[in-house]
């Protein structure tokens, strides 16, 4: 009897390790399959890649062209983010050279209005060169303060 116990615990372990195998060929399978559907996805190029880069950065360099990532990639995300950040960056330079240059016609005062101008001009364009290095870098770099703010979605 205890023979036949020992054979049926053979042909149990025998089963359920083949079993295992099956499990384990499987999951090999779909894996090798899920591979093989991410090569033949289609990839972009590098010169697709530097284009979109070249898109995105010309909406900080032009800040009027903000809205030029929306039109060539409609349904990108990445577009409509930077194209959000060029906005802030448009408006808020324009907002403020405004209110800086009504401030430099008070008489007294006007001489540091006038330097606090250009020093506002100077933030805006590191704020434009901090956005152009992470579009090169590949990242999404979300300008301090403004980045926070949609007005695009």
């Amino acid at each position: 009897m205890q023979e036949q116990e020992e054979r049926e615990e053979k042909k149990e372990n025998t089963a359920a390790e083949s079993a295992a195998e099956e499990k384990a060929e499987t999951s090999s399978a779909q894996t090798q399959n899920q591979q093989q559907a991410q090569e033949n996805a289609p990839q972009p190029n590098s010169d697709e890649i530097v284009q979109k880069k070249l898109i995105l950065s010309l909406a900080y360099v032009f800040g009027i062209l903000f809205f030029l990532p929306l039109i060539v990639y409609p349904n990108d995300a990445e577009a409509r983010f930077h194209a959000n950040q060029s906005l802030l960056v448009l408006l808020t330079a324009v907002v403020g050279e405004v209110v800086f240059g009504i401030l430099t016609l008070i008489p007294a005062v006007g001489i540091v209005f006038s330097i606090l101008c250009g020093v506002f001009g100077l933030l805006i364009l590191l704020l434009c060169i901090y956005a152009i290095v992470c579009i090169c870098r590949g990242e999404k770099g979300e300008l301090p303060i403004l980045g926070r703010i949609r007005l695009i979605k």
